[in-house]
């Protein structure tokens, strides 16, 4: 006779054979790892990202043998191999790989390891601090490099996954509160125009903790430099991610990728991504939406939620501050040490647009387009090509 107790015990028996065997079954995958929640982090579609039953959880990649723990005691997953990964609450740093053969390895200060330039960008990581490919000295000390083609040759795109003829170049502007913008819209123009790129223009860019800084006087400066290829994401928000949407979508769709310069906070791209995301699942946007990011103050700035989605839904890649002198090209100069640029400007084919900029924020405080910096990242111009203002003039004047 089968009584209560027996059905209890037996019942018992099955739970308990079923929890040994899920055991046993997570400790043999490798594509099973431990969450924070303290359950099986699975990665169904191997990203890097899975799913623990509770919330969303990193999954140690593959490619890298040796995982980074963080500063913050996560696992440092570089989903793009830039060096820079993500710890599941801030930006970190992976532990310098080997470079490859036929990259250049620099001396370091003391205490650092070779200058391992992993994208061919001109500046690497010595596992200390950023550092230029062909420095000497201490890595956020400019040396002198030779550029590698003429000062009048056009430069050629030298980043291998940016396709000039199918890829757009969305570049975003917050005008709040510094005015440097006003000097990077025009840069800006310049390169578009000289190699003839696609792109989006966005101004306004803003989080929502710097809208009370918005500077109006930007709308001006902006249709003096670019006319009517722009939007005003300040004035009208909901109009211009719409249009972002339209205009990314039909890039992608067509098969190119959509390479963010983003000159101010995440907030507006969070948004533009998290609506392809609902309507457009047939994009990968973690591998065909590139956003950079130079500046630490804009993802201070940023909105966390909206800076962690676009960090957790793009090829988000932080790059060296433009502002400093580090590894990225020096476009931020007092005007006792800007050379001849503000007169080869002002004689310029562009010297209405420089004419509205300088107006904007004058040469005699500073010159500075540092946000630029992305756009040479995005277009793989690294320092070894164009290393500042002069540089730049040579090339795109």
């Amino acid at each position: 006779m089968f009584t209560p107790d027996m059905f209890f015990a037996s019942r018992t028996l099955r739970a308990t054979l079923s929890g040994l065997v899920l055991i046993c079954l997570l400790s043999l995958s490798p594509g099973l790892t431990k969450s924070v929640h303290a359950q099986a982090c699975v990665d169904t579609d191997g990203d890097g990202y899975g799913w623990d039953g509770t919330d969303t959880c990193l999954v140690p990649q593959i490619q890298t043998p040796s995982p980074t723990v963080s500063a913050n005691g996560g696992i440092c997953v570089d989903d793009d191999g830039d060096g820079y990964g993500w710890d599941g609450q801030d930006t970190c740093l992976l532990s310098p790989r080997a470079a490859p053969a036929a990259a250049p390895a620099a001396a370091s200060p003391s205490g650092a390891g070779a200058c391992v330039d992993s994208d061919g960008d001109g500046w690497g990581w010595n596992g200390v601090d950023s550092c230029r490919v062909g420095d000497s000295g201490s890595s956020a000390t400019q040396s002198p490099v030779a550029a590698t083609q003429p000062a009048t040759a056009t430069p050629s795109i030298q980043n291998a996954a940016f396709n000039r003829n199918r890829d757009l170049v969305a570049i975003h502007f917050d005008h709040a509160p510094d005015r440097d913008d006003g000097h990077a819209a025009v840069a800006a123009l310049m390169v578009r125009d000289r190699l003839g790129l696609n792109v989006q223009v966005v101004a306004g860019a803003h989080g929502v903790f710097n809208r009370d800084r918005y500077d109006p006087e930007s709308e001006r400066l902006m249709s003096a430099v670019w006319g009517s290829e722009w939007l005003n994401a300040h004035s009208n928000r909901a109009g211009s991610i719409a249009a972002a949407v339209n205009r990314w979508t039909s890039v992608l769709a067509a098969g190119g990728s959509i390479w963010v310069a983003e000159g101010g906070q995440s907030d507006f791209t969070a948004a533009v991504v998290r609506s392809i995301r609902a309507n457009h699942t047939e994009f990968d946007t973690n591998r065909r939406i590139h956003v950079i990011q130079h500046s630490d103050w804009n993802e201070v700035h940023a909105l966390q939620a909206d800076l962690n989605y676009t960090r957790n839904n793009t090829r988000y890649v932080k790059i060296a501050d433009g502002n400093d002198p580090n590894a990225t090209a020096d476009f931020r100069f007092e005007s006792h040490n800007n050379g001849n640029f503000v007169a080869r400007a002002q004689s310029s084919s562009y010297s209405s647009q420089w004419a509205a900029a300088f107006n904007y924020l004058t040469p005699s405080e500073k010159l500075d387009f540092s946000d630029t910096v992305e756009l040479m990242h995005i277009l793989g111009l690294g320092t070894n090509v164009i290393r500042d203002i002069n540089d730049f003039g040579d090339y795109f004047f």
